[in-house]
């Protein structure tokens, strides 16, 4: 279930300027709505040459709504709803409902989107050694997980994107050597992604 640690960034609009601060960056990453992201995925593992690929969108509710709709190379559904975690693959009705643990390595992770998401700057902290840079060509956050004990277990969450625009590039760096890029584009906010998002929880949730 790594994959889902990939749940969500609404996410920045950084300006790569003497003005810009990881303060200022966390400020503008909370959504003052429910947001949708689109995004190409690409996984490579660390003994293998090959690629897997896939595409579909992110969403985020606040505080703690968090969905990937996968739609190719086939349909799944993952989500978090507080401490709950959820999966669906439609093709072969598979389901599973299950609680994130406080240790567990996808809730270490998602707690971090969490801390994103709600633009929580002191709880990142305790969790995270965090690092931002700007250029002339764009920014960059780097989380860095101060405690880890499971090769699951993101080792850097690495962010980036274009002066003054939102985050186009997300990348998860695992520490047995598997790697997961996203590239991202904003698509939709509003009620209609609400309601896109309860859609998909219904489905989630439906025993």
């Amino acid at each position: 279930m790594r994959i889902l640690i990939s749940l969500l960034l609404t996410l920045l609009s950084c300006n790569a300027s003497a003005k810009d601060s990881l303060d200022s960056v966390m400020a503008r990453m909370k959504p003052t709505q429910a947001i949708s992201i689109t995004y190409q995925e690409t996984r490579t593992l660390g003994l293998l040459s090959d690629t897997w690929k896939g595409s579909g969108s992110f969403y985020a509710v606040l505080p703690d709504i968090m969905l990937k709709e996968q739609l190719t190379p086939e349909k799944e559904i993952m989500g978090i709803k507080g401490a709950q975690l959820y999966y669906y693959h439609p093709g072969n009705d598979q389901k599973h409902q299950s609680e994130l643990e406080d240790e567990d390595a996808v809730s270490f992770q998602v707690a971090a989107f969490k801390g994103l998401m709600n633009g929580d700057l002191a709880f990142l902290k305790t969790r995270y050694a965090l690092e931002f840079t700007t250029t002339a060509s764009g920014w960059s956050l780097t989380l860095t997980p101060k405690q880890t004990n499971d090769s699951e277990t993101a080792t850097k969450m690495i962010m980036r994107g274009l002066p003054e625009q939102v985050a186009n590039k997300l990348e998860l760096l695992l520490a047995d050597g598997d790697r997961t890029e996203y590239r991202l584009t904003p698509a939709l906010q509003g009620a209609a992604v609400k309601t896109k998002v309860q859609q998909l929880l219904t489905v989630l949730e439906a025993r």
